[in-house]
Parts: C-alpha cells; structure tokens; sequence
C-alpha cells in the first residue's frame, strides 16, 4: 500500500521554537508555533500548537483560533489566562478534518490574541495568519491478474492482464504498466501498456506480452509486475506485485472423453438402421431385377 508523501508549506516567517516541523511566528509579545501545516483529505489529522510569551508580562489574555471552511475542527479553538508572564506557555491538540473536496487547496486561517499589556489600559491585540495545505492521496491496487498461457512453453509469448483500482480520494497520472526485465523473460520482448489517468474508483485494465526464454527450465517461475504513474505534485511513485507460473517442456495432451453407455446405444442403433437400409435396397434391386428378366422371356 502506498503511503501519501506530504510536503508542508511555509507562510510565515521561521523562528527556533520546542515544536518540530511547522513554523513559529513572533509578533509583539506572543510566539505561535504549530507542529505542522499539510493535512490529509477525507481523514482527520492532528496537529499541536504552542502559544508563548515571548515579550513583556501581560494579564486579561483571550486567545482565539479561527479554521477556515471547508475544514473541521474538533475540540477547543479558546483560550483564556488571567496573566501570562514571559516564558508561559499554552498547548493544545488540535484535530482537523478535511473533506476530501478540499484536496489540492491552500486554505488560511487565523490566530488572534487580545490582552493588556502591564501598565497599559488599552487592549492589544495580535494576529497571526496560519496556512494549510490539503494534500490528496492515492492508494493503487492491482487485481485480478490472470496469466495466459499457463502453463506455458519455452520460448512462447505470455501475457498478463489485470485490473488497476486507485482507492484513494484524486488521480493518479500517466499510469503505465510493466514487467520487471529478469529472467525467465526475454529482455527485449515486454512490451509495457499505457494506461494513462486512474481516477479514484474506477477500474482500468491493462495488459502486458512478453516471451519466455527458450532455454527456460521446467517448473514454477515468478514476474513481477509494476505499476507506475505519478501524483499531484508529479513526483514519481511506483506499485510491484509478483506473480507466478509454471513453464512445461511439452503441453499436456488432451485425452477423446469415453463415451457414455447412451452415446452407444445410439450410435449401435444407427449402424443398424443404416445396415437395414443397405440390405432392403439390395433385395429390392434383386427383385426388380428378376422381374425385369422374367417379362423377358
């Protein structure tokens, strides 16, 4: 099973913080730090976020987390401190879903905080921006996968055919199809399909030729089959499946099925009807024959 490889984007500036991938934000007092930005479509992802004091003391802090739609956030998105000094720090998990119709899409949502700073009446507030990336992913399976002949002569064509099912949520592109090069096949023989674009759910079938080796012992044999296309950011992926069959040096020889006791019976009878036919036309030649003698004379 293929596993989807995620690449985090980065909108903000990067500061040194406890959380790692992610990025940390430092704006007037508070420092935003958030454990990753690349979230998963059609599963839930979890992510953590630290909010720090990184400036000056402050009191009356109200912090709130704004998801932008079509993402869903379960669990808290409000924090509240009476004070918060220098070196105080706020964690939260944070489980966010994303639908599998956001896929591809950069989505930004938003952090503010209001508070006082000590000495101050007038209330501050800071803002920060927090980007996310929803990536698809694919999940290739191949199935159904039938060898033909098998088993098979040396020296004589195969082929392989099957089905391909992209179980995951966007398409896999420029989809081919392949036999690995290794013995007992004929290197220059495969001839690879090209299947092209697999949308999720959709079956697409494929079939391979190649020779076998006419120097190729008898017994079981194994090829592996592989499948390449490449996904949403046009990185490279790759699906191997081995299958296996036997090589023969000669083909079983197909025995004449008995015929059954009612098959006799009915072919006995047909002999005989035809030997009394045969027989009545002989009489009836002799007769017609003495007949045309007799008026003869």
């Amino acid at each position: 099973m293929l596993v989807p490889i995620f690449l985090a984007i980065v909108i903000l500036p990067i500061t040194t913080h406890s959380i790692h991938p992610g990025y940390a934000a430092t704006s007037a007092n508070l420092s935003v730090a958030i454990s990753g930005n690349v979230l998963a479509a059609s599963r839930n992802t979890t992510l953590s976020v630290e909010i720090a004091n990184v400036g000056k003391y402050v009191r009356e802090l109200d912090v709130a987390l704004t998801i932008p739609p079509p993402l869903v956030l379960f669990g808290d998105n409000h924090w509240i401190r009476p004070s918060f000094s220098r070196g105080d720090v706020i964690r939260a998990d944070l489980t966010i879903f994303a639908p599998s119709s956001a896929a591809g899409s950069a989505l930004q949502g938003s952090l503010v905080a209001v508070y006082k700073v000590i000495g101050e009446t007038i209330p501050s507030t800071e803002t920060h921006a927090i980007s996310f990336l929803v990536r698809g992913w694919i999940d290739m399976k191949v199935y159904e996968i039938t060898i033909s002949p098998d088993p098979a002569l040396p020296g004589s064509e195969i082929t392989v055919s099957g089905n391909l099912l992209n179980r995951g949520v966007i398409a896999a592109m420029y989809a081919n199809v392949s036999l690995v090069r290794t013995p007992p096949l004929v290197e220059s023989s495969i001839k690879p399909t090209y299947v092209g674009q697999v949308d999720p759910n959709a079956p697409a079938p494929f079939s391979i030729t190649a020779v076998i080796d006419p120097s190729t012992a008898e017994g079981n044999h194994q090829v592996t089959i592989v499948v390449y296309y490449k996904d949403d950011l046009q990185m490279d992926q790759a699906v191997s499946i081995p299958v296996k069959f036997s090589v023969v040096s000669e083909l079983p020889k197909t025995q004449t099925a008995t015929p059954s006791i009612v098959e006799q019976l009915i072919s006995n009878q047909l002999i005989l009807l035809g030997a009394a036919v045969v027989i009545v036309i002989i009489i009836a030649s002799v007769y017609l024959r003495r007949r045309r003698k007799a008026s003869q004379t």
